[in-house]
């Protein structure tokens, strides 16, 4: 299934940097009814979001 929303946008300091207003993950994961989410801001840093599964459709 699709969102019908991103579920994630550069926001603050992830709008600059070497590639600016990028944000990109390269997989998730399901850990108890949470989607976690490893992503890289602007080639410059990385984090880790969080979605609880019922928010998201």
């Amino acid at each position: 299934r699709q969102t019908r929303e991103p579920l994630m946008v550069a926001q603050g300091k992830e709008r600059s940097g070497y590639v600016p207003n990028v944000v990109y993950s390269c997989g998730a994961m399901i850990h108890n009814e949470v989607l976690v989410i490893p992503y890289a801001m602007s080639d410059t840093s990385s984090g880790f979001a969080t979605v609880p599964l019922g928010s998201i459709f």
